[in-house]
């Protein structure tokens, strides 16, 4: 029930509405606040009290919540109509009545009365509400105060201790130590800590930490003590757990502090360094770990003998309330470095065996198709030397035509297999340019449209913004026709080919994003099983017949893609066919200098109609074959072994020298140096070089030098003769 009327005029009673305004007031709100009752209908609350807290807004007291009948107290600051302020006691009263919900406030200034009960309140409130056990005795020991926590760690109830002594709490052998403090403590001794053991309701002990202090009343007599405990054996337990850890570690464990001294170490740090710990406690780290130098990032420790060993260390902060100390774990690695560097050497060992196991099957392969091209070669020039030895008649020069023809045949066979020797070893010379790759699968559908079978249906799609790419289109062409005929060798019974390509990009974490063309070319054939696709780019490795084919396809286009920088990747299952994926980068680079093969502007002309050509080779036969192809087609020729007799005769010669025609690899000087040499003392003598393994003027995978010239062995007579007077226009 709501009050509406004042006990007396020290108390100003107010009658609110729902919505926190006041619809009465008794006479006390003259006498304490300043204001007539009829003043203040109407006005919020927050006139008299500015801020009304938990009048208002408090749990369970809510204005809009507030059901059933019920009281709350608050210590509140109230204005009077003078606006002076002073502090309140507030008393809320709200019910719920017929009418509905009434709420009634009662404001009292409040005395020291009430500020000592309230403080008092408080203190009490504190005590229950400690973690820590709190017990109070007075002057005999008696127990006065045991608060919840002492009840839970104890196990004794406040019934139960509450008149009894505190030596119930004390075992018989630490008995007479506490009676000391406590003798201490209540003749004025200032607040002792200290640990202690305790003994628990149902008998068992506990290990506390423990404060104990004296009570004194207002006129300042101790009238009793005050004790305050904390069970840390579990503390100590896990603190002795910790340090069992740490001593059974095999790694050294280093404590250091913020000023970069050893704080503490573990036996395994006094093993690895040979100090007892009472030797470096207090000395820098350095002194275990010194800093390595800038250009050196591996650390060393330094043992108390002196020697050293390779250190691996781990840092990590570990922060102990007063600081934060550094951990840091030492492993010496000296027998993981060792057993790394066998297991390198194991690895070489393995891969020096693998490459001597390909090398050989690689001969074994070369042998024979070169066996089988030398055994053709020889019966067909047998053949022509008996027709040639009998009388010559129409019919027998017939017959030794055919058989050159032959001949000259097979050793087109042989060239070309060279040249997929070359390029599966990296070592063909590539003539790169930056090329349009959707002009390669346009010429490809062209030429397999019509020759893969009607059964064969190829489809091609080039993205129309592909980015050029730095690569020898012949031999790209050649990759994928290669591709293309292994794909239509696994459709026997007709099928889907498509090749398409398209631009994408790829990055590594931390680098920028490079561009790639994609070049993907896919069958429904047969497929692979798992066994032969990890094989497919070995050479020589084939599943058909080999007197049929070479086994070099995938071999050839593995070193071709690769020689460009590229990656090619095959995947196949049986009866899904085989997808391959070629990666090709994107990038800009000069064009090379025109090669024989480009057409030359103009013809050869000469003042007196004869040019005079230097011929360097170290094939004795190689050396009179181009002698007689260049004498027969009108040249001067001068021949030399080797550079240091070329550069003699190029000395000794009174005549100009309009070219110079020079093998790359030969003994003692190169055909570059001899190049270099010759142009000191005959100026801009053009240089054509010939070889059939070019590896001195490649540059890194597998490209010409822009700069350089380059007949391919063998060559023809038609194709020495166009060369040489492709040099010799670009010359005058």
């Amino acid at each position: 029930m709501g009050r509406t009327t004042d006990p007396g005029g020290d108390e100003a009673v107010l009658s609110l509405s729902f919505d926190g305004r006041i619809t009465d007031a008794g006479d006390g709100a003259q006498t304490l606040l300043g204001y007539r009752p009829e003043d203040l209908f109407g006005r919020p609350v927050e006139e008299v009290i500015p801020e009304p807290g938990g009048l208002l807004t408090g749990p369970g007291h809510d204005l809009g919540a507030a059901i059933g009948d019920g009281s709350s107290r608050f210590e509140l600051s109230c204005r009077c109509a003078d606006g002076s302020v002073f502090p309140a006691l507030v008393t809320v009263w709200h019910s719920m009545e017929e009418h509905g919900l009434t709420i009634t406030a009662a404001i009292r200034r409040l005395s020291t009365e009430d500020k000592l009960a309230g403080a008092i309140n408080l203190v009490g409130a504190l005590v229950r509400s400690s973690h820590d056990a709190i017990m109070a005795a007075d002057r005999d020991g008696m127990i006065t105060i045991w608060n919840p926590a002492a009840e839970r760690l104890y196990g004794y109830t406040a019934a139960e201790m509450l008149g009894r002594p505190r030596s119930v709490l004390f075992p018989p052998d630490g008995l007479e130590l506490e009676e000391e403090r406590f003798r201490r403590t209540i003749a004025g001794s200032h607040v002792e800590m200290f640990s202690a053991t305790r003994r628990h309701k149902d008998g068992h002990l506990l290990t506390v930490a423990a404060t104990i202090s004296p009570i004194a009343d207002a006129q300042g007599h101790i009238i009793g003590a005050a004790g305050f405990s904390r069970d840390i054996g579990e503390t100590n337990r896990a603190q002795s757990m910790f340090r069992g850890l740490l001593n059974a570690l095999p790694i050294g464990i280093i404590g250091i502090g913020e000023d970069g001294l050893i704080r503490f170490v573990n036996p395994e740090t006094e093993r690895l360094f040979g100090y007892g710990a009472e030797e470096v406690l207090g000395l820098p780290v350095e002194r275990l770990i010194p800093r390595a130098p800038e250009q050196d990032q591996s650390l060393q420790g330094v043992r108390k003998d002196g020697s050293r060993f390779p250190a691996e260390v781990s840092l990590s902060s570990i922060d102990v309330g007063s600081e934060t100390l550094i951990s840091a774990t030492v492993v010496d690695t000296t027998e993981r470095n060792a057993a790394e560097g066998e297991r390198i050497r194991l690895q070489q060992e393995l891969n020096a065996a693998l490459r001597l196991e390909s090398v050989g099957q690689l001969a074994g392969g070369v042998a024979h198709h070169f066996n089988n091209l030398l055994a053709i070669i020889d019966s067909h020039a047998g053949f022509v030397a008996e027709e040639l030895s009998n009388p010559i008649t129409g019919s027998s020069v017939r017959e030794a035509l055919t058989d050159i023809a032959q001949i000259r045949k097979t050793v087109d066979r042989a060239s070309e297999y060279a040249r997929q020797l070359l390029a599966f070893g990296r070592r063909e010379v590539a003539r790169p340019v930056r090329h349009d790759i959707s002009r390669t699968v346009a010429d490809v559908y062209a030429l397999l449209s019509h020759s893969l079978g009607d059964d064969i249906t190829i489809t091609t799609n080039a993205h129309q913004d592909l980015p050029s790419v730095v690569v020898d289109p012949g031999q790209l062409e050649q990759t994928l026709v290669n591709l293309a005929l292994n794909a239509r060798d696994a459709m026997p019974h007709g099928g889907r080919l498509s090749i398409t390509a398209e631009p994408c990009t790829r990055s590594a974490p931390g680098t920028r994003a490079a561009r790639y063309v994609k070049i993907r070319v896919t069958d429904t054939g047969t497929g692979m099983p798992p066994e032969v696709l990890e094989r497919a780019f070995e050479p020589f490795f084939t599943t058909k017949d080999p007197a049929v084919v070479s086994g070099m396809g995938l071999a050839v286009a593995h070193g071709m893609v690769t020689a460009a920088g590229g990656e090619i990747n095959i995947s196949s299952e049986p009866g899904r066919g085989t997808t391959v994926v070629i990666m090709l980068p994107a990038e800009d680079v000069p064009e090379p200098r025109r090669g024989t093969d480009d057409p030359a502007p103009g013809s050869v002309e000469s003042d007196d109609g004869r040019r005079t050509i230097l011929v360097v080779d170290d094939e004795a036969d190689l050396r009179e074959v181009v002698r007689r192809m260049l004498g027969k087609s009108g040249y001067d020729v001068i021949v030399a072994a080797d550079g240091p007799e070329a550069l003699d005769r190029a000395r000794t010669h009174t005549g100009r020298i309009d070219l110079l025609i020079t093998d790359i690899m030969m003994p003692e000087m190169s055909g570059t140096q001899l190049a270099e040499q010759l142009r000191e003392f005959r100026d801009n003598v053009p240089v054509l070089f010939m070889s059939g393994y070019a590896a001195p003027v490649l540059a890194e995978k597998g490209t010409l030098d822009p700069d350089t010239v380059l007949l391919q062995k063998p060559f023809r007579k038609a194709e020495l003769i166009t060369a040489v007077e492709n040099m010799l226009s670009v010359s005058v």
